[in-house]
């Protein structure tokens, strides 16, 4: 009896070891309703603290270990692209993605930044 169990005890820990680890992007509606319009304070790939600002009119302002201001626009479902006044031809895209139920920002599938707060 417990040889017939081993499968199935096996198949579930695969399962929930996937789920758990599993990115679920945000929608573009997450993405205007949990991120346009507030504060986002976020811990980048190298420790440094930003925190950044993406209005409804399409502008962005970060502050903290980098100064800037430029524009936003969505980029799909769980995405979007700031063009920086700073580096205007280089428009940076990321992805937001819930990971082991924390924000974090993906760039090319690496992690950018992970959520600190919400302002």
């Amino acid at each position: 009896m417990t040889l017939r169990l081993a499968p199935v005890a096996v198949g579930l820990l695969v399962a929930a070891g996937q789920a758990w680890g599993q990115d679920v992007p945000l929608t573009e509606q997450d993405i205007l309703t949990q991120i346009v319009g507030k504060t986002i304070e976020w811990k980048m790939f190298d420790g440094q603290i930003v925190n950044v600002e993406l209005t409804p009119a399409g502008k962005a302002n970060v502050s903290g270990a980098y100064n800037d201001v430029g524009k936003w626009r969505m980029d799909g479902a769980g995405g979007y692209c700031i063009a920086w006044n700073k580096s205007p031809m280089n428009e940076s895209c990321v992805k937001v993605v819930k990971r082991d139920g924390v924000l974090v920002s993906l760039r090319d599938g690496a992690v950018r930044a992970t959520l600190v707060s919400v302002k």
